[in-house]
Protein backbone atom coordinates (compact mmCIF):
# COMPACT_ATOMS: atom_id res chain seq x y z
CA UNK A 1 0.00 0.00 0.00
CA UNK A 2 1.38 3.39 -0.98
CA UNK A 3 -0.57 6.08 0.81
CA UNK A 4 2.18 8.65 0.13
CA UNK A 5 1.30 8.57 -3.58
CA UNK A 6 -2.42 8.46 -2.89
CA UNK A 7 -2.62 4.75 -3.80
CA UNK A 8 -4.47 2.18 -1.72
CA UNK A 9 -5.39 -1.48 -2.13
CA UNK A 10 -8.71 -0.36 -3.63
CA UNK A 11 -7.07 1.79 -6.35
CA UNK A 12 -7.78 0.47 -9.86
CA UNK A 13 -5.94 0.95 -13.14
CA UNK A 14 -7.06 0.41 -16.72
CA UNK A 15 -4.47 -1.81 -18.40
CA UNK A 16 -3.97 -1.27 -22.12
CA UNK A 17 -4.12 -4.68 -23.84
CA UNK A 18 -1.76 -3.53 -26.62
CA UNK A 19 0.84 -2.19 -24.20
CA UNK A 20 0.81 -5.26 -21.94
CA UNK A 21 1.16 -7.50 -25.00
CA UNK A 22 4.13 -5.43 -26.20
CA UNK A 23 5.96 -5.68 -22.88
CA UNK A 24 5.31 -9.41 -22.51
CA UNK A 25 6.88 -9.86 -25.96
CA UNK A 26 9.75 -7.47 -25.23
CA UNK A 27 10.62 -9.14 -21.90
CA UNK A 28 10.08 -12.67 -23.31
CA UNK A 29 7.63 -13.47 -20.54
CA UNK A 30 4.77 -15.85 -21.33
CA UNK A 31 1.37 -16.09 -19.70
CA UNK A 32 2.14 -19.60 -18.33
CA UNK A 33 5.03 -18.00 -16.41
CA UNK A 34 2.61 -15.49 -14.90
CA UNK A 35 -0.05 -18.15 -14.24
CA UNK A 36 2.20 -19.84 -11.67
CA UNK A 37 1.63 -16.84 -9.41
CA UNK A 38 -1.56 -15.23 -10.68
CA UNK A 39 -4.06 -17.28 -12.74
CA UNK A 40 -6.79 -14.63 -12.44
CA UNK A 41 -4.54 -12.01 -14.03
CA UNK A 42 -3.65 -14.33 -16.93
CA UNK A 43 -7.34 -14.87 -17.67
CA UNK A 44 -7.69 -11.10 -18.11
CA UNK A 45 -4.58 -10.84 -20.33
CA UNK A 46 -5.63 -13.71 -22.61
CA UNK A 47 -8.88 -11.95 -23.52
CA UNK A 48 -6.69 -9.37 -25.33
CA UNK A 49 -8.91 -6.52 -24.24
CA UNK A 50 -8.34 -3.58 -21.94
CA UNK A 51 -8.98 -4.60 -18.34
CA UNK A 52 -9.08 -3.19 -14.82
CA UNK A 53 -6.30 -4.13 -12.43
CA UNK A 54 -6.17 -3.48 -8.70
CA UNK A 55 -3.16 -2.16 -6.82
CA UNK A 56 -1.72 -5.64 -6.12
CA UNK A 57 -2.05 -6.69 -9.77
CA UNK A 58 -0.41 -3.53 -11.12
CA UNK A 59 2.36 -3.96 -8.56
CA UNK A 60 2.89 -7.57 -9.67
CA UNK A 61 2.99 -6.62 -13.38
CA UNK A 62 5.40 -3.71 -12.98
CA UNK A 63 7.78 -5.87 -10.94
CA UNK A 64 7.75 -8.89 -13.26
CA UNK A 65 8.12 -6.69 -16.37
CA UNK A 66 10.52 -4.21 -14.69
CA UNK A 67 8.59 -1.15 -15.90
CA UNK A 68 6.66 1.77 -14.45
CA UNK A 69 2.85 1.63 -14.40
CA UNK A 70 2.61 4.35 -17.10
CA UNK A 71 4.10 1.87 -19.61
CA UNK A 72 1.03 -0.39 -19.50
CA UNK A 73 -1.85 1.82 -18.33
CA UNK A 74 -4.40 3.10 -20.83
CA UNK A 75 -3.78 6.41 -22.55
CA UNK A 76 -6.75 8.55 -23.45
CA UNK A 77 -7.75 8.15 -27.12
CA UNK A 78 -7.51 11.25 -29.27
CA UNK A 79 -10.76 12.78 -30.53
CA UNK A 80 -11.18 13.80 -34.19
CA UNK A 81 -11.38 17.45 -33.19
CA UNK A 82 -11.88 19.80 -30.24
CA UNK A 83 -13.77 23.09 -30.55
CA UNK A 84 -13.60 25.99 -28.10
CA UNK A 85 -15.99 28.87 -28.56
CA UNK A 86 -14.82 32.44 -28.02
CA UNK A 87 -16.85 32.46 -24.80
CA UNK A 88 -15.12 29.34 -23.47
CA UNK A 89 -11.70 30.79 -24.31
CA UNK A 90 -12.54 34.03 -22.48
CA UNK A 91 -13.65 32.00 -19.44
CA UNK A 92 -10.10 30.61 -19.15
CA UNK A 93 -8.75 34.11 -18.40
CA UNK A 94 -6.12 34.39 -15.66
CA UNK A 95 -4.10 37.44 -14.75
CA UNK A 96 -0.32 37.27 -14.36
CA UNK A 97 1.77 39.78 -12.42
CA UNK A 98 5.40 40.54 -13.07
CA UNK A 99 7.67 43.30 -11.82
CA UNK A 100 4.98 44.47 -9.40
CA UNK A 101 2.32 45.19 -12.06
CA UNK A 102 -0.52 43.48 -13.92
CA UNK A 103 1.54 42.20 -16.84
CA UNK A 104 -0.58 39.78 -18.90
CA UNK A 105 -3.93 38.07 -19.15
CA UNK A 106 -3.68 34.49 -20.41
CA UNK A 107 -6.34 32.52 -22.33
CA UNK A 108 -6.07 28.84 -23.30
CA UNK A 109 -6.99 27.38 -26.71
CA UNK A 110 -8.12 23.75 -27.23
CA UNK A 111 -5.75 20.83 -26.97
CA UNK A 112 -6.05 17.14 -25.95
CA UNK A 113 -4.83 15.84 -22.61
CA UNK A 114 -1.01 15.94 -22.31
CA UNK A 115 -0.65 18.12 -25.42
CA UNK A 116 0.72 21.64 -25.17
CA UNK A 117 -2.05 24.17 -25.73
CA UNK A 118 -1.63 27.50 -27.54
CA UNK A 119 -2.37 30.62 -25.51
CA UNK A 120 -3.54 34.16 -26.20
CA UNK A 121 -2.04 36.95 -24.12
CA UNK A 122 -3.40 40.42 -23.42
CA UNK A 123 -0.37 42.69 -23.19
CA UNK A 124 -0.83 45.06 -20.24
CA UNK A 125 2.67 46.37 -19.47
CA UNK A 126 2.61 50.18 -20.11
CA UNK A 127 4.96 51.73 -22.65
CA UNK A 128 6.62 53.88 -19.98
CA UNK A 129 8.02 50.79 -18.30
CA UNK A 130 10.91 48.74 -19.69
CA UNK A 131 9.34 45.27 -19.64
CA UNK A 132 11.04 42.76 -17.39
CA UNK A 133 12.20 39.61 -19.17
CA UNK A 134 10.96 36.15 -18.33
CA UNK A 135 13.50 33.35 -18.06
CA UNK A 136 12.46 31.60 -21.27
CA UNK A 137 10.99 28.10 -21.55
CA UNK A 138 11.97 24.80 -23.05
CA UNK A 139 9.33 24.88 -25.77
CA UNK A 140 10.17 26.75 -28.96
CA UNK A 141 7.27 28.88 -30.20
CA UNK A 142 5.65 30.88 -33.00
CA UNK A 143 4.26 34.17 -31.76
CA UNK A 144 1.92 36.42 -33.77
CA UNK A 145 0.65 39.93 -33.11
CA UNK A 146 -3.15 39.51 -33.31
CA UNK A 147 -4.08 42.67 -31.41
CA UNK A 148 -5.28 45.93 -32.87
CA UNK A 149 -2.06 47.80 -32.10
CA UNK A 150 1.70 47.61 -32.41
CA UNK A 151 3.62 46.59 -29.32
CA UNK A 152 7.22 46.36 -28.19
CA UNK A 153 8.95 43.01 -28.12
CA UNK A 154 12.09 42.41 -26.12
CA UNK A 155 14.28 39.32 -26.48
CA UNK A 156 17.59 38.26 -24.95
CA UNK A 157 19.55 40.10 -22.31
CA UNK A 158 21.21 42.81 -24.44
CA UNK A 159 19.09 45.52 -26.07
CA UNK A 160 19.69 46.37 -29.74
CA UNK A 161 17.64 46.97 -32.89
CA UNK A 162 16.99 43.24 -33.29
CA UNK A 163 16.21 42.50 -29.68
CA UNK A 164 14.04 45.49 -28.79
CA UNK A 165 11.72 46.47 -31.58
CA UNK A 166 8.13 47.19 -32.56
CA UNK A 167 6.09 44.05 -33.04
CA UNK A 168 3.65 45.38 -35.64
CA UNK A 169 -0.05 44.90 -36.37
CA UNK A 170 -1.33 45.14 -39.95
CA UNK A 171 -3.77 48.06 -40.35
CA UNK A 172 -3.46 48.22 -44.13
CA UNK A 173 -4.12 45.98 -47.14
CA UNK A 174 -4.51 42.18 -46.93
CA UNK A 175 -5.67 42.60 -43.32
CA UNK A 176 -6.25 38.83 -43.01
CA UNK A 177 -2.47 38.71 -42.61
CA UNK A 178 -2.86 40.14 -39.14
CA UNK A 179 0.62 41.05 -38.02
CA UNK A 180 4.31 40.31 -37.59
CA UNK A 181 5.36 36.85 -36.45
CA UNK A 182 8.51 35.25 -35.13
CA UNK A 183 9.92 31.90 -34.01
CA UNK A 184 11.89 31.80 -30.76
CA UNK A 185 14.27 29.02 -29.64
CA UNK A 186 14.28 27.17 -26.31
CA UNK A 187 15.05 29.23 -23.20
CA UNK A 188 15.10 32.56 -25.05
CA UNK A 189 14.18 35.29 -22.51
CA UNK A 190 11.38 37.47 -23.92
CA UNK A 191 8.68 39.94 -22.95
CA UNK A 192 6.27 42.56 -24.38
CA UNK A 193 4.94 46.02 -23.61
CA UNK A 194 2.46 48.47 -25.12
CA UNK A 195 3.32 51.27 -27.54
CA UNK A 196 0.30 53.35 -26.59
CA UNK A 197 -2.71 53.35 -24.28
CA UNK A 198 -4.63 50.68 -26.21
CA UNK A 199 -4.34 47.04 -25.14
CA UNK A 200 -2.68 44.66 -27.59
CA UNK A 201 -2.70 40.90 -27.96
CA UNK A 202 -0.50 38.02 -29.13
CA UNK A 203 -1.09 34.38 -29.99
CA UNK A 204 1.75 32.27 -28.60
CA UNK A 205 1.99 28.81 -30.06
CA UNK A 206 4.45 26.74 -28.11
CA UNK A 207 5.61 23.42 -29.48
CA UNK A 208 6.50 20.27 -27.63
CA UNK A 209 10.27 20.19 -27.73
CA UNK A 210 11.73 17.22 -29.69
CA UNK A 211 14.20 16.83 -26.82
CA UNK A 212 11.50 16.27 -24.19
CA UNK A 213 11.92 12.49 -24.19
CA UNK A 214 15.70 12.90 -23.91
CA UNK A 215 15.22 15.33 -21.02
CA UNK A 216 12.89 12.93 -19.20
CA UNK A 217 15.46 10.16 -19.57
CA UNK A 218 18.64 12.17 -18.90
CA UNK A 219 17.21 13.78 -15.75
CA UNK A 220 17.27 10.31 -14.21
CA UNK A 221 20.93 9.68 -15.11
CA UNK A 222 23.60 9.68 -12.41
CA UNK A 223 25.13 13.16 -11.98
CA UNK A 224 28.53 11.91 -13.17
CA UNK A 225 26.98 10.57 -16.38
CA UNK A 226 25.51 13.95 -17.28
CA UNK A 227 28.76 15.74 -16.45
CA UNK A 228 30.65 13.37 -18.77
CA UNK A 229 28.02 13.90 -21.45
CA UNK A 230 28.51 17.68 -21.24
CA UNK A 231 32.28 17.41 -21.45
CA UNK A 232 32.12 15.08 -24.47
CA UNK A 233 29.66 17.22 -26.38
CA UNK A 234 31.07 20.72 -26.07
CA UNK A 235 30.83 21.49 -29.80
CA UNK A 236 27.36 20.20 -30.53
CA UNK A 237 26.64 23.02 -32.96
CA UNK A 238 29.05 21.34 -35.38
CA UNK A 239 27.64 18.03 -36.56
CA UNK A 240 31.07 16.56 -37.25
CA UNK A 241 31.76 16.66 -33.51
CA UNK A 242 29.50 13.61 -33.30
CA UNK A 243 31.61 11.61 -35.71
CA UNK A 244 34.49 11.06 -33.29
CA UNK A 245 32.00 9.86 -30.65
CA UNK A 246 30.48 7.32 -33.06
CA UNK A 247 33.94 6.09 -34.06
CA UNK A 248 34.97 5.48 -30.45
CA UNK A 249 31.65 3.79 -29.59
CA UNK A 250 32.19 1.35 -32.44
CA UNK A 251 35.83 0.65 -31.58
CA UNK A 252 37.15 2.27 -34.75
CA UNK A 253 40.25 4.51 -34.86
CA UNK A 254 41.77 6.66 -37.62
CA UNK A 255 44.46 4.09 -38.51
CA UNK A 256 41.85 1.37 -39.14
CA UNK A 257 39.82 3.78 -41.31
CA UNK A 258 42.94 4.79 -43.20
CA UNK A 259 43.59 1.15 -44.18
CA UNK A 260 39.93 0.40 -45.01
CA UNK A 261 39.47 3.50 -47.15
CA UNK A 262 43.02 3.85 -48.47
CA UNK A 263 42.99 7.46 -47.32
CA UNK A 264 45.81 9.35 -45.65
CA UNK A 265 45.43 9.62 -41.86
CA UNK A 266 45.90 13.42 -41.99
CA UNK A 267 42.78 13.80 -44.16
CA UNK A 268 40.80 11.74 -41.68
CA UNK A 269 42.11 13.87 -38.82
CA UNK A 270 40.89 17.02 -40.58
CA UNK A 271 37.43 15.57 -40.95
CA UNK A 272 37.22 14.27 -37.39
CA UNK A 273 38.63 17.54 -36.00
CA UNK A 274 35.90 19.44 -37.83
CA UNK A 275 38.27 21.09 -40.31
CA UNK A 276 37.17 19.26 -43.40
CA UNK A 277 34.12 19.73 -45.59
CA UNK A 278 34.56 16.73 -47.84
CA UNK A 279 31.13 15.16 -48.19
CA UNK A 280 32.47 12.24 -50.25
CA UNK A 281 34.91 11.27 -47.51
CA UNK A 282 32.24 11.58 -44.82
CA UNK A 283 30.07 9.23 -46.91
CA UNK A 284 32.91 6.68 -47.12
CA UNK A 285 33.50 6.82 -43.36
CA UNK A 286 29.78 6.34 -42.72
CA UNK A 287 29.68 3.34 -45.05
CA UNK A 288 32.30 1.67 -42.84
CA UNK A 289 30.30 2.52 -39.70
CA UNK A 290 26.95 1.70 -41.36
CA UNK A 291 25.61 5.18 -40.50
CA UNK A 292 23.54 7.81 -42.27
CA UNK A 293 26.09 10.40 -43.46
CA UNK A 294 23.53 13.22 -43.29
CA UNK A 295 23.79 13.03 -39.51
CA UNK A 296 27.17 14.71 -39.76
CA UNK A 297 26.51 17.47 -42.28
CA UNK A 298 26.30 21.00 -40.88
CA UNK A 299 23.24 23.08 -41.75
CA UNK A 300 23.04 26.84 -42.02
CA UNK A 301 20.46 27.75 -39.37
CA UNK A 302 19.79 31.39 -40.23
CA UNK A 303 18.70 33.40 -37.19
CA UNK A 304 19.53 36.57 -35.31
CA UNK A 305 21.80 36.96 -32.28
CA UNK A 306 19.29 35.41 -29.85
CA UNK A 307 18.33 32.57 -32.20
CA UNK A 308 14.93 33.90 -33.31
CA UNK A 309 13.53 34.18 -36.85
CA UNK A 310 11.37 37.24 -37.53
CA UNK A 311 8.89 37.90 -40.35
CA UNK A 312 7.04 41.17 -40.80
CA UNK A 313 3.46 41.19 -42.06
CA UNK A 314 4.73 42.90 -45.24
CA UNK A 315 7.07 39.96 -45.84
CA UNK A 316 4.14 37.59 -45.25
CA UNK A 317 2.02 39.52 -47.79
CA UNK A 318 4.67 38.85 -50.44
CA UNK A 319 4.11 35.08 -49.98
CA UNK A 320 0.36 35.11 -50.77
CA UNK A 321 -0.60 32.21 -53.05
CA UNK A 322 -3.59 30.09 -54.03
CA UNK A 323 -3.72 26.72 -52.31
CA UNK A 324 -6.65 24.39 -53.07
CA UNK A 325 -9.82 26.38 -52.27
CA UNK A 326 -7.97 28.96 -50.12
CA UNK A 327 -5.53 31.83 -50.22
CA UNK A 328 -2.58 31.29 -47.87
CA UNK A 329 0.46 33.22 -46.71
CA UNK A 330 3.50 32.17 -44.71
CA UNK A 331 4.60 33.37 -41.31
CA UNK A 332 7.94 33.07 -39.55
CA UNK A 333 9.62 29.65 -39.53
CA UNK A 334 12.99 28.14 -38.68
CA UNK A 335 15.10 25.42 -40.26
CA UNK A 336 15.84 24.26 -36.70
CA UNK A 337 12.21 23.20 -36.18
CA UNK A 338 10.86 21.56 -39.36
CA UNK A 339 7.57 20.56 -37.69
CA UNK A 340 6.76 24.02 -36.33
CA UNK A 341 4.91 26.22 -38.83
CA UNK A 342 2.10 28.73 -39.16
CA UNK A 343 -0.03 29.94 -42.07
CA UNK A 344 -2.51 32.71 -42.66
CA UNK A 345 -5.66 31.45 -44.43
CA UNK A 346 -8.27 33.47 -46.34
CA UNK A 347 -11.51 31.62 -47.06
CA UNK A 348 -13.74 32.75 -49.97
CA UNK A 349 -15.55 29.55 -50.82
CA UNK A 350 -19.21 28.59 -50.34
CA UNK A 351 -18.93 24.84 -51.07
CA UNK A 352 -18.46 21.90 -48.72
CA UNK A 353 -14.82 20.87 -48.87
CA UNK A 354 -12.67 18.20 -47.26
CA UNK A 355 -9.46 19.31 -48.89
CA UNK A 356 -7.14 19.55 -45.88
CA UNK A 357 -5.31 16.63 -44.28
CA UNK A 358 -2.10 16.94 -42.26
CA UNK A 359 0.48 14.44 -41.02
CA UNK A 360 0.45 16.10 -37.59
CA UNK A 361 -2.29 17.54 -35.41
CA UNK A 362 -3.17 21.18 -36.19
CA UNK A 363 -4.67 24.18 -34.43
CA UNK A 364 -6.90 26.85 -35.99
CA UNK A 365 -7.84 30.24 -34.64
CA UNK A 366 -10.66 32.09 -36.44
CA UNK A 367 -9.56 35.70 -36.91
CA UNK A 368 -12.46 37.08 -38.96
CA UNK A 369 -15.92 36.19 -40.28
CA UNK A 370 -18.34 33.31 -39.95
CA UNK A 371 -17.13 29.99 -41.36
CA UNK A 372 -18.34 26.44 -41.81
CA UNK A 373 -15.92 23.78 -40.59
CA UNK A 374 -16.30 20.35 -42.22
CA UNK A 375 -14.86 17.18 -40.74
CA UNK A 376 -15.86 13.82 -42.18
CA UNK A 377 -19.69 14.05 -42.37
CA UNK A 378 -20.08 16.90 -39.87
CA UNK A 379 -20.65 20.58 -40.49
CA UNK A 380 -19.91 22.96 -37.62
CA UNK A 381 -20.37 26.73 -37.64
CA UNK A 382 -17.40 28.66 -36.26
CA UNK A 383 -17.03 32.39 -35.68
CA UNK A 384 -14.36 34.99 -35.04
CA UNK A 385 -12.57 34.20 -31.78
CA UNK A 386 -13.35 30.45 -31.85
CA UNK A 387 -10.53 27.89 -31.97
CA UNK A 388 -10.12 24.28 -33.13
CA UNK A 389 -7.76 21.37 -32.69
CA UNK A 390 -7.80 18.64 -35.39
CA UNK A 391 -6.25 15.15 -35.11
CA UNK A 392 -3.51 13.99 -37.53
CA UNK A 393 -4.52 12.53 -40.90
CA UNK A 394 -8.12 13.72 -40.49
CA UNK A 395 -9.86 15.10 -43.60
CA UNK A 396 -11.39 18.52 -42.99
CA UNK A 397 -11.98 21.89 -44.62
CA UNK A 398 -13.57 25.34 -44.39
CA UNK A 399 -16.07 27.39 -46.37
CA UNK A 400 -17.61 30.85 -46.01
CA UNK A 401 -16.05 34.30 -45.95
CA UNK A 402 -13.39 35.01 -43.38
CA UNK A 403 -9.87 34.20 -42.27
CA UNK A 404 -7.96 32.07 -39.81
CA UNK A 405 -4.54 31.17 -38.53
CA UNK A 406 -3.33 27.60 -38.94
CA UNK A 407 -0.59 26.26 -36.67
CA UNK A 408 1.14 22.91 -36.25
CA UNK A 409 4.07 21.65 -34.19
CA UNK A 410 4.47 17.96 -34.94
CA UNK A 411 2.69 16.62 -31.86
CA UNK A 412 1.26 13.14 -32.47
CA UNK A 413 3.43 12.82 -35.59
CA UNK A 414 6.69 14.63 -36.32
CA UNK A 415 9.60 14.85 -38.74
CA UNK A 416 11.69 12.28 -36.86
CA UNK A 417 8.76 9.82 -36.90
CA UNK A 418 8.45 10.23 -40.66
CA UNK A 419 12.19 9.66 -41.04
CA UNK A 420 12.12 6.50 -38.93
CA UNK A 421 9.06 5.14 -40.77
CA UNK A 422 10.87 5.63 -44.09
CA UNK A 423 13.58 3.22 -42.87
CA UNK A 424 11.46 0.34 -41.55
CA UNK A 425 11.56 -3.14 -43.10
CA UNK A 426 8.62 -3.65 -45.50
CA UNK A 427 6.82 -0.41 -44.47
CA UNK A 428 3.26 -1.43 -45.33
CA UNK A 429 3.50 -4.70 -43.37
CA UNK A 430 5.36 -3.11 -40.45
CA UNK A 431 2.96 -0.17 -40.17
CA UNK A 432 -0.04 -2.50 -40.14
CA UNK A 433 1.56 -4.51 -37.33
CA UNK A 434 2.33 -1.34 -35.38
CA UNK A 435 -1.32 -0.31 -35.11
CA UNK A 436 -3.00 -2.02 -32.16
CA UNK A 437 -0.70 -5.05 -32.36
CA UNK A 438 -2.02 -7.92 -30.24
CA UNK A 439 0.01 -10.74 -31.80
CA UNK A 440 2.27 -12.68 -29.49
CA UNK A 441 5.89 -13.19 -30.36
CA UNK A 442 5.27 -16.85 -31.08
CA UNK A 443 5.28 -18.54 -27.67
CA UNK A 444 2.67 -21.01 -26.54
CA UNK A 445 0.21 -19.46 -24.17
Amino acid sequence: MNKANGLTSSTTFVIDAIKINHWLNARKITTPMIAKNNKKLVTKILKKKDFSANYKEINFLTKILNISSSEITKKENLPEYILYSKRKILQSKRAVRRDGIHFYNYYTLPSPQNFIAPVILDICCPKEKMPKLNKGHLEQAITINIGKEDMYGRWGIKSNKQNFRKFRFNKGKASWIIGDSYVEPSYCPHTYSLTGKEKSQILSYTAKCPLQRFIDNSNSWPNTSYKNFLSMTENLAEKLSFLDIYLKNRGVDKHYLSKRLNVDVSKLKNIINKKGKQVKLIKKICNVLNLDYELFLDKNFKSDSVGKNYMSYNQSIKTIRKFKSYYVASMASSLRYPDLYGLYFKIVNDKKVLDLIDYASVHYYITKGRLSFYINNKKINVNEGDALWVAPYTKHGFSGKGSLIKLSNGEAMDNSNMFEISKVFKPKYTLRRMYKDLKTWGYDR
